[in-house]
């Protein structure tokens, strides 16, 4: 199963207009001493990628290990599990030890696949804290457009503790679009029973660092390196998207930005 999954996420990566290549081949190079990575993906910009498809429960300290051999070569990771192995669409409630590592990694998301009658089918499963600690409520987006690749920096202060090169497929217009959905989600169990409407500053906070695609709680140079980033990408002056997405995206990070240093009283 694993093999045919692998062989056709291949396919899939290599419709991707950045990919230079995308192999089940690993090279010596970005080979792994306990597990090697199902595919190797590389860019055109010399971007380089590891993906490694999971069929059963993989272990913290496995996922660990694994990125940190790959950021210390200064290559990407991805982790891709099989659907079977995580809450279905519409659960509410606990997470395991490895789905909650995955969920951080992520941004608050996991990346699965599943194989059905029309072949491989990829799920962007997305879990929102509830206003009950450590419930969350998973929904999940069916074949999202996969149309992008990146290969981000993040550090991470709880969880998978580290600073790490970590694989993204999601296009930041799919990432916006979910940004709603999780408004909404939050909107829903916070009103829940009361008329209560305004955002509580704990949430504003955590939205804020979800907007600049980090972990909530990342260091001072964590914040300013990923604002300047964003800036960079989104600023209408020089932004390669449409002038009005470019300005609103803008917008949100700046606003992002000034709100946590504000709240941490950042210079």
């Amino acid at each position: 199963m694993a093999s045919r999954v692998a062989a056709q996420l291949r396919l899939r990566f290599l419709e991707i207009q950045d990919v230079k290549f995308a192999s089940a081949v690993p090279d010596a190079a970005v080979t792994q001493r306990g597990r090697e990575p199902d595919i190797v993906v590389e860019t055109w910009m010399n971007t380089r990628l590891c993906v490694y498809l999971y069929g059963r429960p993989p272990k913290s300290r496995a996922l660990k290990s694994i990125l940190k051999q790959n950021t210390s070569a200064s290559i990407g990771t991805l982790f891709m599990v099989d659907a079977a192995l995580l809450p279905e669409d519409g659960y509410c409630g606990k997470l395991r030890d490895w789905q909650d590592d995955l969920r951080v990694m992520n941004m608050g998301a996991i990346y699965a696949h599943k194989m059905n009658s029309d072949g491989l089918q990829l799920i962007h499963v997305n879990l929102e804290e509830t206003t009950q600690r450590n419930h969350f409520a998973v929904w999940h987006t069916i074949d999202f457009p996969f149309d992008t690749l990146a290969v981000r920096r993040r550090e991470y202060r709880t969880n998978l503790r580290g600073s790490w090169y970590i694989g993204d497929i999601a296009s930041p217009t799919f990432k916006r679009r979910i940004s709603e959905e999780r408004a909404r989600q939050r909107f829903h169990y916070r009103t829940r029973g009361t008329q209560k409407l305004d955002v509580p500053p704990a949430e504003q906070i955590n939205a804020a660092y979800l907007a600049l695609e980090i972990e909530v709680g990342a260091g001072q140079e964590a914040v300013k390196e990923a604002f300047r980033k964003l800036a960079r990408q989104y600023h209408p002056d020089v932004s390669a998207h449409e002038k009005c997405e470019a300005e609103k995206r803008f917008k949100e990070v700046k606003s992002a930005y000034d709100r946590i240093k504000s709240h941490r009283r950042w210079s």
